[in-house]
């Protein structure tokens, strides 16, 4: 179970789960029914994680990432119905790249990322 951060709506069931393979760390996806934000779980930013990657390593596998949108990301395109708009606001948008593909499907976004370097 978890509470909607946007309107406190209490969900039960998690939709995906995905485990990082650099803290081994299971983090499960919610979709609120109320309000229909889309989030993931544990929702926590850990500063040590962002500082310690190398600047070099960390920009080459960023910019390989920049030329295409990634299949996950395509698949939640895929879903919506044809001339879907809306407001999105992407927490840890890195690049943007997501961003700017929500924008050609005519939504208005906003991002933030806590890694500087992104």
């Amino acid at each position: 179970m978890a509470i909607c951060p946007i309107c406190q709506t209490e969900v039960n069931n998690y939709t995906e789960v995905y485990i990082s393979p650099y803290n081994q760390q299971e983090y499960k996806k919610y979709e609120c029914p109320n309000c229909d934000v889309h989030w993931w779980e544990p929702l926590k930013i850990i500063p040590k994680f962002y500082e310690s990657e190398i600047l070099e390593g960390y920009l080459a596998f960023h910019e390989g990432l920049r030329q295409k949108i990634p299949d996950r990301s395509k698949s939640f395109f895929k879903c919506l119905p044809k001339n879907q708009k809306g407001r999105l606001l992407d927490v840890g948008c890195g690049d943007g790249v997501f961003l700017k593909e929500a924008q050609k499907h005519s939504f208005e976004v906003w991002g933030i990322d806590f890694d500087k370097k992104a």
